[in-house]
């Protein structure tokens, strides 16, 4: 099972695969991971030379597609993680539309969202080489008016000797605007990244008219996206905005380069005025996935009733018959558990085993309940191996005295019929080869046998 770290500010464990399969959107950028990693708990895991990335934001946690050769593996290994650490969903996030769509398939039509403030605003590279063209003449204007009155701009880039003069343009720009929400959180943030531009392979520019800076740009380039990270300006200049738009691209925009990603507005409503003024060809969503174990498909108590009986919870008066049934060798002899595996020969009492089955219906492994004649527990049928595609398996087992009777049969078609009318789409089962007497119940019962390995035949029902 994957063990997941702390990514915090070394940005090395990532580095590879965010270049070579990164860059999808401005999340998954050295930038953005180094900018945010702590107001977004990244932690992460490599996984046969894939890449595992989780954030936590507002105690949501939510997992990035895998980046790598074995996405399905790490899929596989995420849903594990899930399971073990007892998570009601497994959650997806920053997600494509592909993507997306193929997770909601693998998870029975799990819901897609997307959140508009989250979305990143894509652009041709080339319309902000020249604004071109009718819809961006706005931008054109903005461009020429900023040349014809500051005359003695310059366009420099950003060396380390610079830095200290960017830090104290960005105090003054910090000065001059009302910064609040993200912005104001970005803010130290910007120092940072400025900081450690060459580890993060970052590039920038910055626009002096005269000697005082009015602008800076940051961003670094990932596949054929350049991503501007940075991009602030003193209001006063006119035009300085879409004219440091423009000198970043064509200074960054070359070799390949055919987008460029301006990151999302965060919900704020002059960002987004200002980033759709720019006419993007894509407003890219960042789609969620989230799917709930079939262990919460089931809503306790639970009371079911058949002709001669009832199948309900465990309860704790059943403690002592429940230690019987889970201690009698030859009822367990083809169950798949014997106690000594965990205990040795020391036999525990009831106490041990009721709360056995309640530890691991609070770790949401297995769903227990008794089967019962006149109230009195005869058997048990369990639910478990779940998982969030609304599948479970299903197992059962009864007193000697109580089987040949058809109480298997009846009580276990009606926990199935329960768990479909709750929401499962499959449950499989499987027995011993040499047990005989199950594999003629669980065909009567409409599975369908899928396979077999050298101790078990497996079965499974749909919905």
């Amino acid at each position: 099972m994957i063990t997941l770290k702390q990514l915090g500010r070394n940005m090395e464990p990532i580095r590879p695969f965010i270049k070579k399969y990164g860059g999808i959107f401005s999340d998954l950028t050295l930038g953005t991971r180094f900018m945010w990693g702590d107001e977004f708990g990244i932690e992460y895991a490599v996984l046969n030379d894939t890449l595992i990335m989780r954030e936590t934001f507002s105690k949501h946690a939510s997992f990035y597609y895998p980046l790598g050769k074995d996405v399905e593996g790490a899929i596989a290994a995420i849903e594990e993680y899930c399971k073990a650490a007892g998570e009601e969903a497994v959650t997806f996030g920053c997600l494509t539309d592909e993507q997306a769509a193929a997770l909601s398939e693998r998870y029975a039509g799990a819901p897609i969202k997307s959140y508009r403030d989250w979305c990143d605003y894509i652009y041709p590279a080339e319309q902000f080489l020249t604004y071109a063209g009718k819809k961006l003449s706005g931008q054109r204007n903005h461009v020429n008016k900023f040349k014809r009155l500051y005359k003695d701009y310059k366009v420099r880039l950003i060396t380390e000797d610079d830095i200290p003069a960017v830090k104290d343009f960005l105090r003054e720009y910090e000065k001059e605007n009302d910064i609040t929400g993200f912005a104001a959180e970005e803010e130290p943030r910007v120092y940072d990244l400025l900081d450690n531009m060459k580890a993060l392979d970052q590039f920038g520019i910055f626009i002096t008219v005269g000697e005082k800076i009015v602008s800076v740009s940051v961003g670094e380039i990932v596949g054929e996206t350049l991503f501007v990270q940075v991009e602030k300006g003193l209001k006063e200049y006119e035009g300085v905005y879409p004219f440091t738009a423009q000198e970043f691209a064509k200074m960054f925009a070359t070799d390949g380069v055919t987008k460029i990603n301006r990151e999302e507005d965060c919900g704020d409503a002059g960002l987004r005025v200002s980033k759709t003024q720019y006419h993007p060809s894509e407003i890219k969503p960042k789609n969620y996935v989230s799917a709930r174990s079939a262990f919460s498909l089931i809503a306790p108590p639970v009371y079911l009733e058949t002709e001669r009986l009832t199948v309900t919870d465990i309860m704790r008066e059943d403690k002592s018959v429940y230690a019987k049934l889970y201690t009698d060798d030859k009822i367990n002899e083809f169950y798949g558990y014997d106690y000594r595996q965990d205990l040795g020969e020391n036999k525990p009492d009831g106490d041990y085993f009721f709360k056995f089955t309640l530890a691991l219906k609070a770790k949401k492994e297995e769903y227990s309940l008794a089967v019962r004649e006149g109230g009195k527990m005869i058997g048990e049928i369990v639910f478990y191996n779940f998982d969030y595609s609304g599948n479970a398996e299903i197992g059962f087992r009864f007193f000697t005295e109580f089987q040949g009777k058809g109480y298997a049969f009846e009580s276990v078609k009606a926990a199935i019929g329960y768990a479909f009318k709750q929401g499962f789409k499959k449950i499989t089962c499987r027995h011993f080869k040499e047990n005989a007497r199950s594999e003629k119940l669980i065909l009567k019962l409409g599975f369908l046998f899928t396979r077999e390995d050298k101790t078990h035949k497996y079965y499974e029902l749909n919905k």
